[in-house]
Formats: C-alpha cells, sequence, structure tokens
C-alpha cells in the first residue's frame, strides 16, 4: 500500500514537473515575442524620426545651396548670400551630429538600453535646437526685410516680395514644428516605453 502511495506521488510529481516544464517553454515563448514587437515598435519609431531628419537635411541643404540665387532674384549683398549659406550650413552640421545617435548598427541588437540613453540625450538636443535656431532665424529674417527693401525696385515690388517670404515662411515653420513635435513624441514614446 505504501508502494502504491509512493507510485502515485511519484507519478502525480512528474506530472506536475512536466507540466510546469511546458507552461515555462509558453511563457519563455511568450516574452520573446514581447520582446521582439517592443523592439520593432522601438525601431520603426526610430525609422520615423530619420526620416523627419533626412528631410531636414534635404531642405537645409537645397536653401544652402539656392542662398546666391536671392542676389540674383532681387540684389540682395553677398553679405546676406554668405551669411544664409553659413546659417544653412550650420544647421547642417547640427543635423548630421545628431544624426550619430540613430547609427543603425547601435539597433541592431536586443539590449535597447545604450540606444535609448542616446535617444534621451538626443531628445534633448533635439528640444533646444529651437533656443539657437529661432533667434538667429529671427536676425535672418529681419536683415532679408531690409534688404527687400533696400534693393527692390518700387513699393509694389517690395509687397509681392514680403508677401512671397511671409507666405513661404508661414508654410515652413508650420512644417518644421510640426516635424519638431512628430520627433519629439516619437523619442517621448520610447522613453515610456522602456519606463526610463
Amino acid at each position: 500500500m505504501a508502494m502504491d502511495n509512493d507510485f502515485n506521488m511519484s507519478a502525480e510529481l512528474e506530472q506536475i514537473r512536466s507540466e510546469y516544464a511546458v507552461l515555462k517553454k509558453k511563457l519563455d515563448g511568450q516574452e520573446i515575442i514581447n520582446d521582439r514587437i517592443m523592439l520593432d515598435s522601438v525601431r520603426s519609431k526610430i525609422d520615423v524620426i530619420e526620416s523627419q531628419e533626412r528631410g531636414l537635411l534635404v531642405c537645409c541643404i537645397a536653401a544652402m545651396l539656392l542662398s546666391p540665387v536671392y542676389h540674383l532674384l532681387f540684389g540682395a549683398s553677398w553679405w546676406f548670400c554668405g551669411a544664409t549659406f553659413l546659417y544653412m550650413a550650420y544647421a547642417v552640421y547640427r543635423v548630421l551630429l545628431n544624426r550619430r545617435y540613430f547609427v543603425a548598427d547601435n539597433r541592431a541588437g536586443k539590449d535597447m538600453l545604450p540606444v535609448i540613453k542616446k535617444i534621451k540625450y538626443f531628445r534633448t538636443e533635439y528640444a533646444n535646437r529651437l533656443n539657437t535656431g529661432l533667434p538667429l532665424a529671427v536676425v535672418w529674417l529681419v536683415w532679408l526685410v531690409w534688404e527687400v527693401f533696400r534693393h527692390a525696385g518700387g513699393s509694389q515690388v517690395v509687397v509681392y516680395v514680403l508677401c512671397g517670404v511671409i507666405v513661404g515662411l508661414a508654410i515652413a515653420g508650420a512644417v518644421l514644428l510640426n516635424m519638431r513635435a512628430r520627433v519629439i513624441r516619437n523619442c517621448d514614446a520610447i522613453i515610456r516605453q522602456y519606463g526610463n
């Protein structure tokens, strides 16, 4: 009788062990899937940020290369064209400097902690970009208005040029602020996702 009890307990214990092993295997598989989903989500948000930065880079390079056209269109001084070129070159430099946080091999592995730290730093730098960019943009805009008044032929030309500048700057400003908000939202989402 005692042997039967020992045999039954041994069989039950063996069954519990096998059920535990099956359950553990399922949980490990579920954890791997969840980690993979989280990594894919982070990578897709990083891809959005990178595409926004590439778009900004293309716009800055185009503005930098078009700066001599200002002189040809309405006779702006070469000083203004040079300052515009340098301002855009500085913007290109800042974008390229920040791109180092999103090098593809940094997110190839499973350990996302170093990537999250870089994203935190990038987010701070990106948010502070407006602190230096906005005052420079205001100085550039005032200089542009002065150049237009100084070199435009008649008052009607001044009005047309200024209206074009205002519309262009309003559109560019709206696009850039939208891009900025989207990048910051994605950075915050990544940081929140990893709870850091």
